[in-house]
């Protein structure tokens, strides 16, 4: 761990501006105490020398001279009096000089030198009727003892408080450059190829907690994408082999027994199927790669559902009447729009009518219906539906029923049909019950409803 780093986490940072943040509070709540007690400290010192001021002038003089020679003086407190002559020399009571600045009946700080330095006073010079003046004071030692007291236990308090907030911010620190620690070394593992590694999500604070989720779940993405991409290559490596070794086989029986026009056009016409098969592979590979492109939805518009699914039974309806199937149209009432690509959704609807004419045996039957309230595009057939342990695979790229192997096709068609899910934003899902099969995109954003395309067994393509 980078100790260094960690005065440039933001955990040390937010906490070090907490505790700034506190530390200035706590300072001026103990400016406000301190100013708060010696105010008040003062104001009572003042209040005791006017009292006592007062109570002496109400004294006789005999008593007043008896009380001022036995008050006590001490050179470091105490509260001392002094009787002065009118000419300001000092009879009786303590040994200060008379403080001739001093204003008459009102209090007043009197400082005075002594052996052990300088002695503060809470004073109060008062004239008698008989001419002379008396000097009630009190020492401010007690109170400057108490001012000196909170100095330094404020002083410890804030000092200790800039230490705990330092100690604070340090663990705050050390814990934000854990988590980043955490989050670097699994995003160096996951570029050294590991798709598998996740961000850590135990641990972490609130403020990452979300970022981290939203970067898996792209990294689940990508993942996924990526095995699709590896996925594909294996499998157009191994679609293409038998294709292209019949191609290659086929020219050269054409090349050393052909000698006749005839042959070499019997041959040509064999290269060109399997050449036209491979083509038609690519093409479904490139359209699933135009559906996984998010720009394609700048081009959505409008689209009539009725009209479009008409469309497509007017399409296959030869194709139904020749395999001897009863291919149903119910029409719905009135007209049903969803936002969407007209192209895409006729192209997932023919893949699915497709699907339910080939795997519907001579004498059945198939269903094109649209409801309203929620919408919903339903094609059903009674045909040989699809095993349930296949239900969750079959809409992968190049996967086939393993029972159906015998029909026609590439394993693509259901894997389009996806991909025009996800661009439409519908959620697609595949049911069957042994004896026919639903699919169902639904389009849950849609004003009018949701969108189910039920459809048959394996895809068209």
């Amino acid at each position: 761990m980078r100790l260094l780093e960690v005065r440039r986490t933001s955990g040390f940072r937010v906490a070090s501006l907490f505790f700034a943040t506190f530390g200035c509070a706590s300072l001026a709540l103990c400016g406000f105490l301190y100013v708060d007690t010696r105010s008040y400290g003062r104001k009572a010192a003042f209040e005791w020398v006017e009292w006592e001021s007062k109570h002496l002038l109400n004294l006789p003089p005999h008593a007043l001279r008896e009380r001022i020679e036995a008050s006590e003086d001490f050179a470091e407190g105490g509260r001392p009096l002094v009787l002065f002559g009118p000419d300001h020399a000092r009879r009786a009571g303590a040994p200060i000089t008379y403080p001739a600045t001093a204003p008459i009946g009102r209090p007043f700080v009197l400082t005075q030198q002594t052996e052990h330095g300088t002695r503060t006073l809470f004073s109060e010079l008062t004239q008698l009727p008989s001419g002379e003046y008396v000097l009630v004071s009190r020492s401010a030692k007690d109170l400057q003892s108490l001012e000196n007291a909170l100095v330094e236990t404020f002083s410890w308090g804030m000092a200790a408080t800039i230490v705990i907030g330092l100690i604070g911010a340090v663990i705050f620190g050390v814990g934000s450059l854990r988590q980043n620690d955490a989050i670097t070394s699994a995003v160096v593992r996951i570029m050294r190829g590991d798709l598998s590694e996740r961000l850590p999500t135990r641990g972490v604070s609130a403020d990452l907690a979300h970022l981290t989720r939203v970067v898996n779940d792209m990294l689940d993405q990508l993942e996924r994408l990526m095995l699709e991409i590896k996925g594909v290559n294996e499998n157009i490596a191994h679609d293409l082999r038998t294709p292209l070794t019949r191609v290659v086989g086929t020219l050269e029986r054409s090349l050393r027994k052909a000698d006749s026009i005839e042959a070499f056009r019997a041959c040509s016409e064999d290269v060109l199927a399997e050449v036209k098969s491979i083509v038609i592979r690519f093409s479904a590979l490139l359209r699933i790669s135009e559906m996984e492109d998010r720009l394609r939805r700048s081009g959505f518009s409008q689209v009539d559902l009725s009209r479009l699914l008409e469309d497509a039974v007017e399409y296959y309806e030869p194709l139904a009447a020749e395999r001897g199937i009863q291919l149903r149209w119910a029409r719905p009432e009135s007209a049903l729009d969803v936002e969407g690509d007209r192209s895409l959704i006729f192209e997932a609807a023919s893949n699915l009518i497709d699907n339910a004419l080939k795997f519907t045996p001579s004498g059945g039957w198939v269903e094109v219906a649209l409801l309203q309230n929620p919408t919903t595009i339903r094609v059903t057939d009674n045909g040989c539906g699809i095993p349930a342990e296949e239900l969750t695979t079959v809409r992968a790229r190049y996967r086939r029923g393993a029972f159906r192997t015998d029909k026609s096709g590439f394993g693509i068609g259901l894997s389009l049909v996806d991909s025009i899910a996800r661009l439409h934003s519908a959620v697609f899902d595949i049911a069957s019950d042994g004896t026919g099969c639903r699919v169902t995109l639904l389009w849950p954003d849609q004003g009018h409803g949701s969108i189910a395309l039920g459809a048959a067994s394996i895809e068209a393509v």
